[in-house]
């Protein structure tokens, strides 16, 4: 089983009523499914989303004309429990891996799903022993 690809998608927005609607009836009309999204900030608002279909993101955001990054996010499970995300945080600290963003997917049944970017996706798959063809 092969897990499956998403990406953070970042974008500035001007801080104006409508532009959130605007890209995100553009992603609708393109079949995109969000699967979280977290927007903050006043003068520049930084807006991300989490998307798997990616080619099709970049080519709406870029009919649109908004400017964007995209990062690699590696997806993993863990206990919904004080210190759980102490824990997994502490552990790519101490290898040196800084952590860029995180995202919670979803909470079920004591588990906690979620997705997140940082500087060396290598060495913090290593430090988490996470491995692509499996999942965690």
């Amino acid at each position: 089983m092969r897990l499956k690809s998403m990406m953070e998608v970042s974008m500035e927005l001007p801080d104006e009523p409508g532009q959130l609607a605007r890209v995100t009836e553009a992603m609708a009309e393109a079949n995109i499914n969000i699967e979280t999204v977290c927007a903050i900030g006043r003068v520049a608002p930084n807006v991300a989303m989490v998307v798997e279909q990616v080619p099709q993101t970049c080519a709406v955001l870029d009919s649109l004309g908004i400017k964007y990054t995209t990062s690699e996010l590696i997806k993993l499970v863990m206990p919904d429990q004080p210190g759980a995300l102490a824990q997994f945080a502490r552990r790519l600290a101490d290898a040196g891996v800084n952590i860029n963003s995180i995202y919670i997917l979803s909470k079920y049944r004591g588990d906690a799903e979620l997705v997140f970017s940082v500087d060396d996706i290598d060495k913090a798959r290593q430090t988490l022993n996470l491995h692509e063809a499996v999942p965690p």
